[in-house]
Formats: structure tokens, sequence, C-alpha cells
């Protein structure tokens, strides 16, 4: 009696000639009779037959990384009864892929991660390992091209604008030799980079002219013509390339000798895990206060001298080498490295002179009833928090607040008070599609313009959070929508919002900026967070600091803390000064 073999294999006797088109997914597919279990025969077994012929096939001769083939071998006859088996081996790896203790055929599914693997089938005594060639019906060598491919960065992976980033493609076959191409592809730009037509690794150095991420894939293509939906045969994970960005916003609440100016700068990327450091200098090229290694933001904190308002910009470079703390001197050679310059900058923020904070509030009810108020609430605001630089007010009449009148904005003449104009005329969950937006830009500005408000004025969209009142389902078209209504009409587009890189309207506001640069440079951002808590006058006010968006966006307000329903019944706000408001 042979020996029994476990493997994967099922044979038959083919009474047609075997077919030659692919046996396709199912493994009995397309065959003449049907399969029978591989397993050694209970009878006495006869002697092996001598001489005859065996054929090996594969159905694809170039699957994917991990697909299955199917492997036939045909022997001219049966080893039913006999004391051998259908073998079939990996010579590549010396394993057995498959073996059939009886009938005339065997075939097996075989899959591998990647390369060229070789088959033989042998018509041999039952054995784990392939038989020595003589005195064996040894079958035609095939080859099999698994088509595997990498990619990988080389570091940084994150450079300054028209600096180049390393890529490199690792195919499991030379794709030569099959007759195809390995390809990079910019799933960012939906376009070819380059491509080899040879060898199993590609090089390339990549540069981009601006700012922002790139994906890029590896593809194994029938030519260089081939796109990621057509004639590829295989194709890598995604990786990112980033070209560096950094901006650099400067405030202060008095721009006399003696005040403090407030610098805050914001890479387009996290520096956490890259070479590089985030650093904010003067005019004369000296660094303020420490560089930053981690995270995207960077702050510093100036007294301002006698003279004009001083420049300021922020760059990302590498810092010195930081000295170990564990000493005195390594102490303090880790402070004199972490105010030294920057070397080997990668991106530059533009110039900027310091914008003055101003101090406002924000109020369903109006400020006043009359141009020459007594009890009214801007007195009230006055005397209880101190005089505001601006005042936020309806441009229309909602269900709960009345808008602007004629009388306020005499008022705000009056007192050379600023205007900050929203528009809230919808059910405040109603902030999805293009179509909407536009439409709510049509109302914000028809108003505008009756009011007199003169175009460049910024008009905010009010966006308030999700909660149990409002779904807070602001999307990406909603945004666009708004910004295309409002600066087609001469106006300049605000929205109102959590300024949260995480919350709805954050990851709105990045789409939308992702799809459309222009939405970010021309818009201005008024964020509700963090809300505080307690109560602040003019001159306990916080530092200006709203959350910020995790992109691009000029974030020039925030409402730091809400109205406790109490007399003066008014949020409370800071805006930079560069925020353009309304003075009657």
């Amino acid at each position: 009696m042979k020996a029994a073999l476990s493997t994967p294999a099922a044979c038959d006797d083919p009474t047609l000639t075997p077919p030659t088109s692919p046996a396709g997914k199912s493994k009995v597919a397309d065959r003449p009779s049907p399969v029978m279990p591989s397993v050694p025969q209970s009878s006495v077994a006869a002697m092996a037959p001598r001489g005859g012929s065996l054929t090996l096939s594969a159905d694809r001769s170039s699957p994917r990384s991990g697909e299955s083939v199917i492997l036939t071998a045909t022997a001219s006859a049966s080893v039913s009864g006999t004391e051998s088996a259908i073998e079939i081996f990996d010579q590549t790896t010396g394993t057995l892929a498959g073996a059939c203790m009886q009938s005339s055929r065997c075939l097996v599914g075989y899959s591998a991660a990647g390369g060229v693997h070789s088959f033989s089938a042998f018509v041999s005594p039952p054995a784990p390992t392939a038989p020595a060639r003589a005195g064996t019906i040894t079958s035609n060598a095939i080859q099999v091209s698994w088509l595997g491919v990498g990619l990988k960065t080389g570091l940084p992976t994150a450079v300054g604008p028209d600096k180049p980033v390393m890529l490199t493609a690792t195919s499991s076959v030379d794709v030569g030799r099959l007759g195809f191409v390995l390809i990079f592809w910019d799933t960012t730009a939906a376009q070819r980079l380059t491509f080899c037509s040879s060898g199993t690794t590609c090089s390339t150095m990549l540069s981009e002219p601006a700012a922002g991420s790139h994906g890029i894939v590896a593809l194994v293509a029938d030519n260089a013509s081939a796109t990621p939906s057509s004639g590829v045969r295989a194709a890598s994970d995604t990786v990112s390339a980033t070209w560096l960005s950094v901006e650099l916003s400067a405030s202060s609440t008095d721009l006399h000798s003696g005040g403090t100016v407030y610098l805050s700068a914001t890479s387009n990327v996290d520096l956490t895990d890259t070479p590089w450091s985030m650093g904010i200098y003067d005019q004369s090229g000296r660094l303020v206060g420490k560089s930053c290694k981690s995270g995207r933001t960077c702050s510093a904190q100036v007294t301002l001298g006698s003279g004009a308002a001083p420049w300021y910009s922020a760059a990302i470079g590498l810092q010195a080498p930081l000295a170990n703390e564990s000493t005195p001197a390594g102490q303090l050679l880790r402070t004199v490295s972490q105010n030294a310059p920057l070397r080997d900058i990668q991106a530059r923020s533009a110039a900027v002179q310091p914008s003055r904070v101003l101090w406002g509030v924000d109020s369903c009810k109006p400020l006043t009833g009359d141009a020459a108020p007594a009890g009214d609430l801007y007195p009230q605001v006055t005397r209880m928090y101190g005089p505001p630089d601006f005042w936020g007010r309806y441009l229309t009449t909602t269900p709960n607040c009345p808008g602007i009148s004629a009388a306020e904005v005499a008022a705000a003449a009056a007192h050379h008070l600023g205007i900050l104009p929203i528009y809230n005329e919808y059910y405040c969950s109603a902030v999805a599609g293009y179509d909407v937006g536009v439409s709510y830009a049509e109302g914000a500005t028809s108003a505008a313009a009756g009011l007199g408000i003169p175009r460049g004025t910024v008009l905010m969209i009010d966006i308030e959070p999700p909660g149990e009142w409002c779904s807070g389902g602001v999307d990406a078209t909603f945004i666009e929508g708004w910004y295309d209504g409002v600066s087609g009409a001469g106006y300049s587009p605000g929205y109102y919002g959590d300024g949260t890189g995480s919350s709805t309207f954050g990851q709105a506001w990045c789409t939308a900026v992702a799809d459309r640069a222009e939405v970010a440079t021309g818009s201005y951002l008024w964020s509700f967070e963090p809300s505080l808590l307690g109560r602040y006058t003019r001159a306990t006010a916080p530092s200006y600091d709203p959350n910020q968006v995790a992109c691009a966006g000029r974030m020039v307000a925030w409402q730091y803390v809400l109205s406790s329903g109490a007399d003066p019944d008014v949020d409370s706000d800071e805006a930079l000064s560069k925020l353009p408001l309304w003075y009657p």
C-alpha cells in the first residue's frame, strides 16, 4: 500500500484533451469528469507505471501577489492501484505543492507572496521531497511570476518647496522580462510621474513648487500609458510626500512702546516626526524665543520698544543638536541650541507687522433703541465691562433676534463703533449643500446693500455646533457656496463656527480648502472655541488664542465667553484689526 500524503489537491481521469483556457476561480470548472478525493487506495498496490509522459501547466503565468493559480499535472496513465502518485513541487522553495494518489490528472491551487517560482511534476512513490529524476516520470518545468510591488520614500518625507523627496519602487520580478513597466503615479494630481521598463527597482526624485501633500503609488502595468483603473497588474500601498509651508500671525492690544506683541507661527504639517523645527524671527534676523520641535504651532511674545512697529517672520529648518540635560553644562548648551538660528531653511513665511487686538461683544438684543441711549445695552456694556471696539449684530430678523436697526447704525457711528455683520435667517442645522450656501449669501448681501454696508466688509455666516438644538451638519459644498455668493457680490466671506481642527466645521472647512485654496485666502474665520468660564471685562480679557483649524485659514476673531443671560446679555469677543468691519 502506498504512503498517504495530506495535500490540497484533487484528481480525476480526463477523457478529453485538457482545456487550454484558464481554469477560472473554481478548481473544478471545465473538467470532463468528477473530481475524486486524493486518498490512498486500500487495495493491494500494483507496480508503478513504466514509461509514459507527464505534462504540467498553470492557468496563469503572472498573477498578483497572494492570488492563487491552478497547477495541472496530466499523466499518460493513471496512478490508481500503483505504488506511485502524481506530485507537483515548487522547486524554488523545495516544497510539495500537492499530490494525487489516484487517477491521471492532478490539480492544485497554489499562491505566493511574490517573485518567480519554478514548478515540476513527477510520477513516483509519494514523498514530501522531490525525487531524483532518474527512474521517475518527470514533467516539463514551468514558471509562475507573482507580481508584488512596494514603494518607499527616502527621509525626510517633508521638505521645502522645490526640494526633492526620493521615491523607490521594488517589484517582485523583473518587469522587463515579462514585458511590463514599473510606474510612479501621483494620486493627488492624478498623473503619471515616470516609469522604468526593466529591472526590479526603480527610483526617482520628486519635487513640487508649492506647499502641500501628494499621495504616490507604484504600479506594475502592461505599458507606460496605464492608469490605476486600466492595465494595472499590481499596485503598492500609497505613501505620502509633503512640501512645507509656514504662516505667521502677529497681534497686540497696545502697539505703543511697552506693549506686548503675540506671535503665532503655524506649519501645514505636524513637525514632531520630522527633522525640522519652527522658529520666529524679528526683522534683524534674530530668533524670538525658543524654536519649536513638535506640533504645528510655535508661539512667542515680544515687548515693543520705541519707534515704528517691527516686522516678524517664521521659518522651518534644522535646530542645532540639543545637548544632554544631565549636567549643568548640558542644560546651558541645550538652552543655547534652542535659541540659536535654524539651519538648512526649508520654508519661510511672509513678513508681517502686528495687528491690534480689538475687544468687543455680540448680542441678540439691539445695542440701543435710539441714537442717544441712556439705559440701553450699549451703556450697560460700557459701564460694566468697558467700551467695546466692535459689536456683532444680525443683518436680518431671525425667529429669536431682531435685525440691526437704523438707530443702532446711528449709535455705532456716534461712538466710532465697528459693526460685525452676522447672517442667521435659517433653521440652524440647514447648512449643507452648495445651492443653500449661495441662497443664504444672496439674502445676506441683499440685506447688507440695503443697509448701506460698503463692499469689502466681512459678512459672517453663523454655523452653530452640533448638539441638542442643532445638527451642525455643515459640509464643504455649503462653505464653497457661501464663499462664491458673498465674494461674487463684492463682500468678504466670513464663517462663525468651531475652529477646532477635529470639529464638524473644521473638517468641512479643510475639505473645502483642499478643493479650492482661494477659500482660505479670501475668507475670515471666527471661532467660538475654546469657550471659557467666568466673567471678563475689557481690562481682564484673555490673550488672543482661538482654536485653529488644521489647514490654511485666517482665524481673525474669537468669541471667548458666552453670555450668562444676566445683564449685560452679550457674548464677549476679540478680533484682529485686519478683520474688515463696518464703520458707519
